[in-house]
């Protein structure tokens, strides 16, 4: 009798499980109409055949709140389902094809905002993936031999001299035969630059033969031209393996900058750090990056060698193992046609900023999803730090020199603005303000929470929709020197736009079909000539605190030298 009851009791149990855990059809309903849904299909361009295992990411358009990957099947399939509302990027990648984004015009091109409401269901969306480039060839010496562990990089052609953008953070090394190849590149036009230094190892260093190094390799671009304002881009379209892209090196007599590193800093005994020179030139005259030596605290020595005629920024910095800290030093060189010898550089202890940060109004945001920034004039900045829960925060050993604090907010557009600084009693100007050793000097930094806002819709010259468009706030003159007052949005599949975190002032509000770059790195609408032609073509709005602004564009179109889609 227990054995029967215990059978039909196992027999039950899955459909009472099946009962409990199926939601009902109202439920899936009334969730349906909660969240959004996006799925389509992802093809080749140029057959229209699916692509199986292409990777379909949707992610928050600002922060990270929510995210969705999905691999498509068989036939080029995907489908994301549960999509909070909201505004997001939508991508597709595969290996071998053109990263596409929804809303993109272009092979390669910025795509649009997706805008998705509740109870919006995208179900026929096509993704064309067009193939990717490939520029590949041999790099050899004077003497016709290969060249291995040569570094080939690939820089983006710009509009503007000097604003040629690196392809990816790492060069691609020659192998044993001086070979190379570069992949994945976007339809564009691209320069090559070959690089290579010799580099003496320890046994020959200490029987000192570092003179045998004056003699290098100069940076050279296609067509084998060692001077950066003769070099050729080469012009890719979707799919292109360009091969036979050669170059031959040849020997020139560069210089060398020797001299020591004085650390006035209690330092660990086997302690030892880096010094670099950063080149002052921008885009293809500044190729030439390896100009590197390590250095020992105890002695301090240097020598960089093969460095070519320029102006310069010498660098040392060493670590801490221990407590992880940075110390740093650097100065201005001018580097000519001979060797420079005995220069010193000095790194003495820095002052550690401590501040708090303090906000008027209601706070908008957790401090802890806060950064501090110290933005130096000159050279490049401190990691920037998280406030405590009570708004405190230390940036340590920071070197003397002049600081532009600056706060923004992880992940996220910000909906708060600085609106001042105070270092000790003085209040900080625009220019920033000077580091000061001993004392307890207080960096307070007061954040608002009623910051403007400005939205609107962009059209087209046949008053459509544009959607994709890059649209602008840029500050009146006397602030377009700090680029935290410029403020920049990407419109949505209906030219829909929003800007919050902005500073009360006097704006003009731009709206471009193509342009290079963005608010954090060199845009260009942070060139004076460049935007000059334009000027007169954005609105200009006043934004007072807590302002809330709708302003209506018409596209401004400017050409593109990107390589069209076949």
């Amino acid at each position: 009798m227990r054995l029967g009851y215990f059978v039909g009791l196992v027999l039950l149990l899955p459909v009472w499980c099946l009962s409990q855990s199926t939601p009902s059809s109202s439920a899936v309903a009334d969730q349906s109409q909660k969240t959004a849904t996006v799925a389509g299909q992802v093809v080749r361009a140029n057959t229209g055949e699916p692509l199986k295992k292409a990777q379909v990411s949707l992610q928050t358009h600002a922060g990270d709140k929510f995210s969705a990957f999905r691999l498509t099947d068989e036939q080029g399939h995907f489908n994301i389902e549960n999509i909070p509302p909201g505004s997001y990027d939508l991508e597709v990648s595969r290996n071998g094809y053109v990263d596409n984004e929804y809303g993109q015009k272009k092979p390669g091109g910025s795509g649009a905002v997706l805008t998705l409401p509740a109870g919006q269901h995208m179900t026929d969306l096509i993704f064309k993936m067009v193939r990717a480039a490939s520029i590949s060839g041999h790099v050899y010496d004077e003497d016709g031999e290969p060249v291995p562990y040569a570094q080939v990089t690939c820089y983006r052609a710009s509009r503007q001299p000097g604003k040629e953008e690196q392809i990816g953070y790492q060069p691609v090394i020659t192998n044993d035969l001086g070979e190379f190849r570069v992949f994945d590149l976007k339809p564009g036009r691209y320069y090559v630059a070959v690089d290579y230094h010799f580099k003496l190892d320890i046994a020959f260093r200490s029987r000192g033969a570092e003179k045998e190094a004056e003699s290098g390799y100069a940076a050279t671009f296609y067509p084998n031209t060692m001077d950066p304002s003769k070099a050729v881009a080469i012009s890719v379209s979707p799919g292109d393996e360009l091969r036979s892209i050669d170059f031959l090196l040849r020997p020139v007599h560069y210089v060398t900058v020797s001299g020591r590193v004085l650390n006035t800093v209690p330092a660990p005994p086997q302690a030892s750090g880096g010094v670099a020179l950063s080149s002052h030139a921008s885009g293809l005259a500044a190729a030439s990056q390896n100009l590197y030596d390590s250095f020992d605290i105890k002695d301090g020595k240097f020598a960089i060698h093969n460095v070519p005629p320029g102006s310069y920024t010498l660098s040392a910095s060493w670590s801490d193992r221990e407590s992880r800290e940075w110390h740093k030093a650097r100065r201005p060189l001018e580097v000519g046609s001979t060797d420079i010898e005995g220069v010193t550089i000095t790194i003495a202890p820095g002052v550690n900023v401590a501040g708090r940060v303090v906000w008027e109004g209601s706070q908008t945001v957790e401090l802890q999803e806060l950064m501090v920034w110290l933005d130096p004039t000159e050279g490049m900045g401190y990691q920037p730090q998280t406030p405590k829960a009570d708004g405190s925060f230390v940036i340590k050993s920071v070197s003397e020199g002049t600081y532009r604090p600056r706060v923004t907010l992880r992940g996220e557009d910000a909906n708060f603005y600085m609106k001042s600084a105070r270092y000790g009693t003085l209040s900080i100007p625009e220019s920033g303000f000077a580091t000061q050793a001993g004392g307890d000097q207080l960096l307070e930094i007061t954040l608002s929470s009623r910051a403007a806002q400005v939205s609107g819709v962009v059209l087209n010259s046949d008053s459509l929709p544009a959607a994709g468009v890059t649209v602008v706030l840029i500050p009146e003159v006397a602030r377009r020197s700090y680029k935290e007052y410029y403020k920049s949005a990407t419109t949505d599949q209906n030219g829909k736009f929003s800007i919050t975190g902005i500073a009360p002032g006097d704006y003009r509000l731009f709206s471009w079909e193509s342009v290079e770059g963005n608010e954090w790195s060199d845009a260009d609408w942070f060139d004076a000539v460049w935007l000059k032609p334009f000027e007169a073509k954005g609105e200009s709005i006043h934004l007072g605190e807590a302002e809330t602004k709708s302003v209506d564009l018409t596209l401004i179109e400017t050409k593109s030298d990107s390589t069209a889609a076949n």
